[in-house]
């Protein structure tokens, strides 16, 4: 009897040394999945920094002005008077045909309103 008492003990604190040893290992292996997690996560807000800024670098690039000289919006308009004269091009269209004339020598989307009323007076 005393024997089963001690083989009970013994199986008791094997079992609880087991459960210790596995809980040890458990807390390690969530500290490793947590520093990956950490890791993942500062990558993924670098990434995402980037990413932002790249987008603001090109939305910079859009924005920023295509600066046309006198001497250009000169020419811009003589062209443009041409095509009207010798496209025979209504009035009603006269805005347009003027805007993809700047598109077409700037590039860029963006048109000042008072270059385009510049050229298309008479």
């Amino acid at each position: 009897m005393v024997e089963s008492h001690m083989e009970t003990a013994q199986t008791m604190i094997d079992a609880t040394f087991q459960s210790q040893h596995r809980s040890r290992a458990d807390i390690d292996s969530f500290r490793r999945d947590i520093n990956q997690t950490r890791r993942t996560i500062a990558a993924s807000r670098d990434l995402l920094k980037r990413f932002r800024q790249r987008q603001m670098d090109e939305a910079f690039r859009e924005v920023e002005r295509h600066p046309v000289s006198a001497f250009d919006a000169d020419i811009l308009r003589k062209v443009f008077q041409d095509l009207v004269l010798e496209m025979k091009t209504p009035q009603s269209e006269w805005r347009a045909l003027a805007k993809s004339l700047v598109y077409e020598f700037t590039g860029c989307e963006r048109i000042e309103a008072g270059l385009v009323d510049w050229i298309i007076t008479e």
